[in-house]
């Protein structure tokens, strides 16, 4: 008597497949999460030095630095911060902006970039090796010096007031994935106007309001 072959079943029970499936979607969240914790928590600092030319003066009371120009409106300043990556991962920083927001509003008008060698130790500035700005790899524990030419606004200035910032609005991508932070600079930059100052425009203003109110003032 023959005994007819038993077909034996090569596939996975569908109950070790869902579980194989369920492994590796549980991987591919915690993988997920924690490249996103990576990313998000990574932060950029101010570096060790800053620049500035023989136009300002360095003020420190305290902990607290202040680089400080004098108010000449529609007049341009540089600068230099230098900024940090603490690590541990490498980024490229792809802008700098003193503020946030669409350039139309910034107060102050940002005309030229440019950036010295990045430095696992110290920011070096020379201003006269400095490269234009470009997207640039900045190393896991180094700095990069950055000279930031601005322009002064031309807005009403009351005697004593002044324009200040101490930090940069800095995009940049670690990991591939973009980021945008403002980084604090180290020092307060300071725009001072000790006599005050009334645009042209605004003293314009200030007549025409004021022969109104006289005409006015005979009717």
């Amino acid at each position: 008597m023959e005994l007819a072959p038993v077909r034996v079943s090569t596939r996975r029970p569908a109950v070790a497949r869902r579980w194989r499936l369920l492994v590796a979607a549980t991987l591919a969240v915690a993988l997920c999460a924690g490249y996103l914790s990576v990313t998000i928590g990574h932060r950029l600092d101010h570096g060790s030095s800053w620049w500035h030319g023989a136009d300002a003066e360095t003020l420190t009371e305290g902990p607290g630095t202040e680089i400080r120009f004098a108010f000449s409106p529609r007049g341009q300043i540089t600068f230099g911060a230098s900024i940090r990556n603490p690590g541990p991962w490498p980024v490229t920083i792809i802008g700098v902006a003193v503020n946030d927001g669409p350039a139309d509003q910034h107060v102050f008008k940002v005309v030229r970039l440019a950036v010295n060698d990045a430095d696992m130790a110290n920011a070096m500035f020379d201003p006269d090796a400095a490269a234009p700005f470009r997207s640039i790899r900045v190393g896991a524990g180094t700095e990069l010096p950055v000279l930031v030419t601005i322009t002064i606004p031309d807005v009403e200035m009351a005697p004593g007031s002044g324009l200040f910032f101490d930090d940069l609005a800095v995009a940049y991508t670690v990991l591939g994935l973009p980021r945008h932070q403002r980084v604090p600079m180290g020092f307060r930059l300071s725009v001072l106007s000790p006599d005050g100052y009334v645009p042209e425009s605004a003293r314009d203003q200030q007549k025409i309001t004021g022969a109104l109110s006289s005409v006015i003032l005979r009717i």
